[in-house]
């Protein structure tokens, strides 16, 4: 007689195969294989003679989520609000909550008849910290920045230029590649960054269809939330692109609190494909872990950046003056974070965390400091 856990082995099973057509690009296929899963959960469910914690709800929170992968958000809603109304583990009550919330990111892009044309791409933030149509400014404008800037690295990187440490992007680059900003939509919040294609007629080997650079950033982006760092390191093979990416993803995953998700939305060869980063910023590992010969000591320093100096070779020098003592701290910032990262902090509070060697401190990571 098959079991309950017969069944959830079953759905996981065809969970992997939707996966896998997923990332062969075999849409059809993978949507099959979803709808198969769940209801391969949902009779898991109502095989169950008695509710029976923690199953019970797990069970629901996989269910939910496979309805979720198979777009039937009315279906995820049931699921996570039959689970929610039961008296059920605080933990998973809470990442109910949050698939709920991305039941209705989802929902806010289908219920309000929201398409995307070709070479776009939709940023949605949500959380405690997004009203209707509303968000806090830095909220907002340091994600859609920090995304612009992840675009053209990946430009450059995939043209196999060597990393711009300072300076603007080639003139070049900034005719074929220049990106747009669509007004914000309510609902939550979201905007819609469009990369203008090449002024030029596209030459293979010359210039990059536009597709090709969102099909590369939604790939890393999913790598990124799932904590696949080895495997984005073998995409990005050259250290300092790996470092800026790490960073700039860093900066823009939400901070768990007033941004509880940051949402992407593309369509690549007319199919529609959605990533959610809710993976919270401080989950993610340093942006500069540096290798050292020598036991070193491990610091964290809190002040003021002096100045920001990107003469040094391949590394940067940075000053921390601390704001009670007046101590100036000399931090080595290695290739690929000055431009992007550190130099937007001029004159502001920031921490850094790294190895003191001598009167240097190598940097393994910096941030705004808390208030």
């Amino acid at each position: 007689m098959t079991t309950v856990a017969d069944l959830h082995n079953e759905a996981m099973e065809f969970t992997e195969l939707a996966f896998l057509a997923r990332m062969r690009g075999e849409q059809v296929d993978s949507m099959g294989l979803f709808q198969k899963a769940l209801e391969h959960e949902l009779d898991a469910i109502d095989k169950m003679s008695e509710r029976v914690e923690p199953t019970f709800s797990v069970l629901c929170r996989s269910a939910a989520t496979l309805a979720l992968d198979c777009n039937e958000f009315r279906k995820a809603e049931q699921i996570v609000t039959r689970a929610l109304s039961q008296d059920i583990p605080e933990e998973i009550a809470e990442e109910l909550r949050d698939l709920l919330e991305q039941v209705q990111f989802k929902r806010h892009l289908t219920l309000r008849n929201v398409t995307l044309e070709d070479d776009e791409i939709r940023m949605s933030l949500a959380g405690q910290g997004v009203g209707f149509g509303v968000v806090k400014f830095d909220e907002f404008l340091s994600r859609a920045t920090d995304t612009s800037k992840m675009i053209l690295r990946i430009v450059e990187r995939k043209q196999h230029k060597p990393f711009r440490e300072r300076g603007r992007p080639e003139k070049s680059l900034r005719d074929n590649y220049e990106l747009f900003l669509s007004l914000p939509r309510a609902a939550g919040f979201s905007v819609t960054l469009k990369i203008g294609r090449p002024a030029q007629q596209f030459l293979p080997g010359l210039l990059l269809e536009p597709a090709v650079i969102l099909d590369e950033f939604m790939d890393l982006i999913d790598l990124a939330n799932r904590s696949q760092f080895e495997e984005i390191k073998k995409r990005i093979p050259d250290p300092a692109y790996f470092r800026n990416f790490v960073a700039l993803s860093k900066k823009i995953a939400p901070d768990g609190k007033n941004i509880r998700q940051v949402g992407f939305t593309a369509i690549r060869a007319k199919s529609e494909r959605s990533v959610e980063l809710t993976k919270p910023s401080v989950e993610f590992p340093p942006i500069a872990m540096e290798d050292s010969s020598t036991k070193s000591e491990h610091v964290i320093v809190r002040g003021v950046l002096l100045y920001a100096d990107g003469m040094h070779a391949d590394n940067g020098l940075i000053k921390v003056i601390e704001e009670e003592t007046k101590k100036t701290h000399t931090v080595m910032v290695p290739e690929g974070i000055m431009s992007d990262i550190v130099r937007p902090m001029w004159d502001s509070v920031i921490e850094v965390e790294g190895k003191r060697e001598g009167n240097l401190i190598i940097l393994e990571d910096i941030r705004e400091a808390p208030i």
